[in-house]
């Protein structure tokens, strides 16, 4: 099992190659409703969409047994075996239990088309009230087992109606909504915050944030960030560049020694591809982190022998690829050009001046008040219960992510930011900014990019078992969108709401 990163805009939780994959509600258009349950006669009679109806059944059924059956009746044992039994049902029960019934309207061809073998069924979500594709891939001859099967993000069906452009009222109306029916479902456990213009308008916190005492969420309950601490990571690199104290054209091998990467030619290798995930390295959550005792990993340096046997898989600048290690290698390089450690520098020149009081990379073993547990939903014996990440996670956080934060701490870092407190406009332009000449179209420094009908929207977000939370900033049209939750699929179910909402109708 690979670990989730938190590529802006959302959340990739990924299993294997073969195996059922959860992804991220659909970033951008309107999730409108399809109406009533869609007459089949929509639907390809072809073996790869019959397959795709059985998947939707065992889904809607939310029985163990229903799921069992599916696994070990229609599935290759290609796919069947790749996880355990337990795996598969809770994938099926959380797309249940993050969407509500799903209910088909059309079947979506793309091309090259494969209808014999491949089956995309395009259904909507009655709690997450979003578009999800059943994706599913089917042997070519009789019986047409099941080889692959994902539940994935989908735009909104173009034979529905447009919906309408919404103001500042109607966007926090309609959101506010949104998550009253998530609270009476029972669906979504954290804090979500919106601003516009500077102006908080809509706050919410609800769920448990540590279920073995029931203790409620609230505003200032510290959540996981997962990757979203590469915006401050970002942060801190602008700032040395504009104390002079490096450049993003610096080789890395002008601020670490030998002892960093030694596999890797380090005068290839850019700040800015470290930066921009175009550096060529790959991520240090590997078999090795798995057996390694997570007490070991609490200061930068402590990470060095995880990605000391690291190569490059390709040429620095030339591809991108998301690098946890590229993020961890960017934090060591703002130690050696501060000449302090990593918290130091972060605590002194970012939370502090920004009054983010409620942000730090905690050590979990120490005592913390107020921060939340972090859960994924399991079946265990027929019984649904949550299982808790306290042993998937690191022990402390860092560059690359980790530390924890409250929704109101991550609005007062958008204010800092977009009031000149952390950075100067020209910094700030190249904070936000694509970086084409290092194949990086959609990444700047640190921070997600992205072009949308409500203007830029820039921001970051995280995801990890039991993890979730996003940062959108609207720079041309005011909006920030802070939510945090303590369950790996919460965040973007919110967060993907909002993003509909803003830019609807445009």
């Amino acid at each position: 099992m690979t670990r989730s990163v938190g590529a802006f805009p959302g959340l990739l939780s990924t299993l294997a190659a073969v195996v059922l994959l959860l992804l991220p509600l659909a970033p951008a258009s309107a999730q409108r409703s399809p109406g009533p349950y869609v007459d089949e006669a929509r639907i390809p009679r072809t073996p790869a969409y019959a397959r795709a109806m059985e998947v939707l059944e065992a889904v809607n059924r939310g029985e163990a047994d229903a799921v069992d059956r599916l696994i070990r009746e229609a599935c290759a044992p290609g796919f069947r075996d790749a996880v355990p039994a337990e795996e598969h049902r809770a994938i099926f029960a959380e797309v249940l239990a993050m969407n509500g019934a799903l209910r088909a309207h059309a079947a979506r061809v793309y091309e090259p088309a494969r209808p014999e073998t491949t089956a995309t069924l395009i259904c909507f979500g009655s709690v997450s009230e979003s578009w999800r594709a059943i994706v599913v891939e089917v042997e070519p001859e009789a019986p047409h087992l099941i080889t692959g099967l994902s539940f994935n993000p989908a735009r909104t069906p173009s034979d529905l109606p447009p919906a309408a452009r919404l103001d500042e009222a109607g966007v926090v109306s309609e959101l506010g909504g949104y998550l009253d029916r998530l609270e009476r479902a029972g669906v979504f456990s954290g804090a979500v915050l919106v601003a516009k213009d500077g102006k908080v308008v809509l706050t919410r916190a609800m769920g448990i944030a540590n279920r073995d005492f029931d203790a409620p969420m609230a505003l200032d309950t510290k959540m996981n960030l997962g990757s979203m601490n590469k915006m401050m990571t970002g942060v801190a690199i602008m700032q040395l560049v504009e104390a002079g104290k490096i450049s993003l054209d610096d080789p890395i091998s002008k601020h670490l020694d030998a002892s960093w990467l030694p596999n890797v030619d380090k005068e290839s290798v850019k700040v800015v591809h470290l930066l921009t995930h175009t550096s060529g390295l790959g991520s240090y959550f590997t078999r090795e982190w798995d057996e390694r005792s997570r007490a070991m990993l609490r200061t930068v340096d402590d990470w060095k022998p995880l990605v000391a046997s690291e190569t490059l898989a390709f040429t620095p600048g030339s591809e991108w690829r998301y690098s946890n290690t590229g993020m961890l290698i960017a934090g060591a390089v703002v130690e050696s050009a501060s000449g302090t450690s990593y918290d130091a520098y972060v605590k002194e020149r970012i939370t502090g001046p920004a009054g983010m009081t409620g942000t730090a990379c905690y050590e979990l073993d120490l005592v913390n008040k107020n921060l939340a547990v972090g859960y994924e939903p399991v079946t265990i014996d027929g019984e649904r219960t949550f299982r808790n990440n306290i042993f998937m996670h690191v022990m402390k956080g860092g560059p690359a992510g980790g530390g924890y934060s409250t929704v109101e701490d991550l609005f007062r870092f958008d204010r800092a930011l977009r009031s000149g407190v952390l950075l100067s406009e020209p910094s700030l332009a190249a904070l936000w900014r694509a970086y084409p000449e290092v194949s990086s179209p959609g990444y700047g420094i640190g921070f997600g990019i992205d072009q949308t009908p409500a203007g830029r929207r820039v921001g970051h977000s995280g995801g990890f078992p039991g993890i979730s939370g996003d940062l959108a900033m609207y720079l041309d049209e005011g909006w920030t969108v802070a939510v945090l939750s303590n369950t790996g699929g919460g965040a973007p179910m919110v967060s993907n709401k909002a993003r509909q909402l803003i830019e609807q109708g445009r």
